[in-house]
C-alpha cells in the first residue's frame, strides 16, 4: 500500500509538472510564430471542424433575440462578420434582412451557401478575415457573431476592426459586439514568456496579458488562439475607436455590448 501510494503521487506530480512545461513552450512557441501563421492554423481548424460536424443547429441564441428585437429590422442591411456556417445568417435572412456574410473558412462559407440553397434564399458570402479584406457598401448594423471579435490578436488590431466597422455603419447604425463573461485570465508570467519570444524572434505580433493560446495538437505546429477581456476592457477598445456603448445585453455566460458613432 504505501509503494502503491508514492507511485500514484510520483505520476501525479509528474503529470502536473508535464502539463506546465506544456504549457510554457505553448505560449513560446506560439510567440515565435508570424500573425499569418496563427490565422492560418485558425482558418485550417474551422475548416476541419465544419468538415467534421456538417450542417450547424440553426437560430439564434437567447441572448441573441434580445439585440436582435432591438437593434435589427426587417428589411436592414447587415454585415455578419465570423457568419461560419450559417448558424445566424440564416434567421437574418428569413427575418427579411439583406445580410452579407464574412468567414474565413471556407468548408464554413459552403455549408452556409448550402444551405442558404436548400431554402431558396441567398446571401453574398465573404472568403477572409474582417479585418483584412475590403468590404464594399455600408450597413445597418455590423456583427461580431458569437465571440469572434475574440479571436482577433493584438489590442490595436481590434480597435482598428472596430474603427473598420464603424466606418460602414450608415447613419444612426450600430456595431454589436459579444464575448464571453471575465473569468480567470493565463498568468501573467506564461504571456511575459510568449511576449519575449516573439521579440527576440522578431515576430510580427506579439502575445498581451488575456491572450489564451493552446496547441491544436496536430502533426506540425499550430495553436489556436482567444482572449479574454477584463471588466470594461472591450468598452475601452470602443472608445479608442471612437464608439459608444448604448445597450448591453447576454447572459452568466456571454455578453454583448451595442455601440453606436458618436
Amino acid at each position: 500500500m504505501p509503494l502503491r501510494s508514492a507511485i500514484a503521487q510520483l505520476l501525479f506530480h509528474t503529470g502536473r509538472m508535464a502539463d506546465g512545461f506544456s504549457r510554457v513552450t505553448g505560449y513560446l512557441g506560439a510567440g515565435m510564430r508570424r500573425i499569418d501563421d496563427i490565422k492560418r492554423e485558425s482558418q485550417q481548424t474551422w475548416d476541419a471542424f465544419y468538415d467534421t460536424h456538417g450542417s450547424p443547429e440553426i437560430g439564434f441564441l437567447p441572448w441573441e433575440r434580445e439585440y436582435v428585437e432591438r437593434f435589427i429590422m426587417p428589411g436592414a442591411d447587415v454585415l455578419l462578420v465570423g457568419c461560419g456556417s450559417g448558424r445566424d445568417l440564416l434567421p437574418l435572412v428569413e427575418r427579411g434582412c439583406r445580410v452579407t456574410g464574412v468567414d474565413p473558412s471556407r468548408s464554413g462559407l459552403a455549408v452556409a451557401e448550402r444551405l442558404l440553397q436548400a431554402r431558396g434564399m441567398s446571401a453574398p458570402l465573404i472568403h477572409g478575415f474582417f479585418e483584412d479584406i475590403m468590404v464594399a457598401g455600408t450597413f445597418d448594423v455590423v456583427v461580431f457573431s458569437y465571440c469572434c471579435y475574440a479571436t482577433v490578436a493584438m489590442g490595436r488590431t481590434r480597435i482598428a476592426a472596430l474603427a473598420k466597422a464603424a466606418s460602414l455603419l450608415t447613419p444612426g447604425g450600430h456595431v454589436i459586439v459579444s464575448f464571453a463573461a471575465p473569468t480567470r485570465r493565463p498568468r501573467a508570467g506564461l504571456t511575459r514568456l510568449g511576449r519575449w519570444a516573439g521579440i527576440l524572434s522578431r515576430s510580427d505580433w506579439r502575445i498581451e496579458p488575456g491572450d489564451v493560446v493552446w496547441d491544436n495538437r496536430t502533426s506540425r505546429p499550430s495553436f489556436s488562439f482567444t482572449h479574454v477581456f477584463e471588466e470594461n476592457e472591450l468598452e475601452r477598445e470602443a472608445a479608442a475607436a471612437h464608439l459608444r456603448v448604448v445597450s448591453r445585453a447576454g447572459d452568466g455566460t456571454i455578453r454583448a455590448l451595442v455601440f453606436a458613432r458618436p
